[in-house]
């Protein structure tokens, strides 16, 4: 850049560097930097996990059975469903590996346990299983089979 900036321009016949301190330009402050972002769509599995680059991240499992859209930017990525930020995971080296935190699970227990109750409410009647109609006989009858005579 200092090479080319120093050198005549060939529309303005001007060197930029000279030009640039001819403008007395101020900063403009603190300006953050541009965030690059790669987006990608993944479906969350019924297990709570989304799958990136060969390994598996856990989402919490509310979010199961969900669509998902990652954000990618500097070595991790962040989990939105319908427009919510619900997980940022740090990228793992490698494949095969598995990311998943404790506080996922949190509150999973007493969700199955509420469902469990709502289900033991709802079926009142029980299921009741019966077998085939057997004939009752006597073990004589079994005896005259034995011998040979039919009646």
């Amino acid at each position: 850049m200092e090479r080319v900036n120093s050198t005549v321009h060939g529309t303005t016949y001007q060197i930029p560097l000279e030009r640039f301190k001819e403008e007395n330009l101020s900063p403009l402050g603190h300006v953050l930097p541009y965030k690059v972002v790669h987006k990608e769509t993944r479906k969350v599995s019924r297990d709570c996990y989304i799958s990136f680059l060969g390994n598996q991240y856990f989402v919490p499992y509310r979010f199961a059975g969900r669509t998902a859209e990652i954000q990618i930017f500097d070595g991790k990525f962040e989990v939105y469903v319908d427009y919510e930020k619900v997980y940022e995971h740090e990228i793992l080296s490698g494949n095969c590996r598995i990311a998943r935190k404790k506080e996922h699970f949190q509150g999973l227990l007493s969700e199955i346990l509420k469902e469990n109750s709502k289900c033991k409410k709802s079926s009142q009647i029980p299921l009741k299983f019966s077998g085939p109609e057997v004939e009752k006989r006597p073990l004589d009858v079994y005896e005259t089979f034995s011998q040979g005579s039919f009646e």
